[in-house]
């Protein structure tokens, strides 16, 4: 089973239309009488997921690479060299010891920023000889650390609200990275080693830029990695504070990177109703840039579960479902997928062999859940459905005992 190398199309809980033919037919026997009616046997679903993001945006986000590629092993191989390694920690230990240790590579420089032709290995290499770069090769290199781990990640830019015209300090790069524990993006700033929170939980780039707008910057709390406190040789409150002034301003615009008809271009947020798109930065030509002023197209999900049903056992307009069995079809927004499991009835879970499960329902409640397995074995949400299957006069019966 070939899965890691590409998303799959998301698709809605769907019935075929050959079960509403089916439909239609017992509907056209006016003769049956209401004793067989309430004799036949009906599938009924009880509770399905519901909170699914039915468009296409997560197969718009770009990747370096993908895990699997040997350029990965060669980064995971380099990393080790340097005493890294992400495997066998949670997740968000995982973002915490790749944004400790990208923040330690070089002393930040604000002018020396490299094509990105170079690579983050030879950037690892230049800095070993004391050179030093900017936030964007920051958020290049955690970027790929991450990525070469199996965490999906992305370069984020912060923008002042007059981009166009300022001099130098317009735009500010970052990280965000997808989070199955929060089942959202997560901002990681490698340039400082900072991860903003509030409320106790981690930030997307929106939710930071816009708690920034609503004048809520006192309350985000800015954790420090003390490894890149110590390697500037500053307390982490005092940095943090740093960081606070830092940010204030940064409230204009988002970008990212982003597949348009089929070429990786730059998306841009504009947070503000009251700011224009921009065509021009720090007075410079600007191009490439798709325009947006929905935030939400930067954030589609990428650790969801979608399943069709395909009906395949008997019916028929007298008996109705006789023997209930659907053809279940998995997809996922979640990339690198290396299997989908199944569980039944709250049992174990069991590997499905490729992108199809074959339910056979039995009498009473019924209860499908699947989940994706991603390459660094982190578990996609769960999508579920609870279906009875029996005599309209049981469902009271089997319903109130659950």
């Amino acid at each position: 089973m070939k899965l890691a190398s590409h998303f799959f199309p998301i698709v809605t809980v769907t019935l075929i239309a050959a079960v509403f033919s089916h439909a239609q037919v017992a509907g056209e026997r006016p003769e049956a009488s209401r004793s067989s009616a309430a004799d036949r046997l009906i599938v009924k679903v009880l509770s399905a997921s519901h909170d699914l993001d039915l468009d296409r945006r997560s197969t718009f986000y770009p990747f370096p690479f993908a895990p699997t590629d040997s350029i990965a092993k060669v980064y995971r191989e380099r990393l080790a060299r340097y005493s890294l390694r992400l495997d066998g920690w949670s997740e968000l230990d995982a973002f915490r010891r790749a944004l400790a240790w990208v923040g330690t590579r070089w002393l930040h420089h604000s002018d020396n920023t490299v094509p990105p032709s170079v690579s983050t290995l030879d950037l690892l290499d230049r800095a070993q000889n004391g050179e030093r770069f900017t936030c964007v090769e920051y958020a290049r290199l955690l970027v790929d650390v991450l990525t070469a781990y199996g965490y999906p990640a992305r370069m984020v830019g912060l923008s002042k609200q007059d981009i166009e015209t300022r001099p130098r300090g317009a735009r500010h790069v970052a990280v965000e990275a997808w989070s199955t524990t929060y089942h959202k993006w997560v901002f990681l700033d490698p340039q400082w080693g900072i991860v903003p929170c509030l409320g106790g939980e981690w930030l997307t780039a929106y939710e930071l830029v816009t708690a920034i707008s609503r004048g809520e910057l006192g309350s985000i709390e800015f954790i420090a990695c003390d490894e890149v406190c110590n390697y500037y040789r500053v307390s982490a409150s005092d940095h943090c504070e740093h960081y606070r002034s830092f940010l204030a301003s940064y409230t204009g615009f988002l970008d990212y990177p982003y597949v348009y008809e089929g070429k990786v271009v730059v998306m841009m947020y504009i947070c503000r109703d009251s700011l224009p798109l921009p065509l021009t930065f720090q007075g410079m030509p600007m191009s490439g840039i798709f325009y947006t002023r929905s935030w939400q197209k930067a954030y589609g999900s990428l650790d969801q579960v979608h399943t069709t049903f395909f009906y395949a056992g008997e019916y028929s307009p007298t008996n109705g479902f006789s023997a209930p069995e659907y053809t279940v079809e998995l997809a996922t927004t979640m990339p690198w997928v290396t299997r989908y499991e199944v569980r039944l009835d709250g049992g174990q879970w069991q590997t499905v062999s490729g992108v199809k499960f074959r339910w056979k329902l039995h009498q009473g409640i019924n209860v499908f859940e699947v989940r994706a397995i991603g390459f660094n074995s982190t578990s996609s949400r769960i999508a579920s459905v609870k279906v009875f299957w029996g005599k309209p006069s049981e469902l009271s019966k089997f319903t109130s005992s659950q």
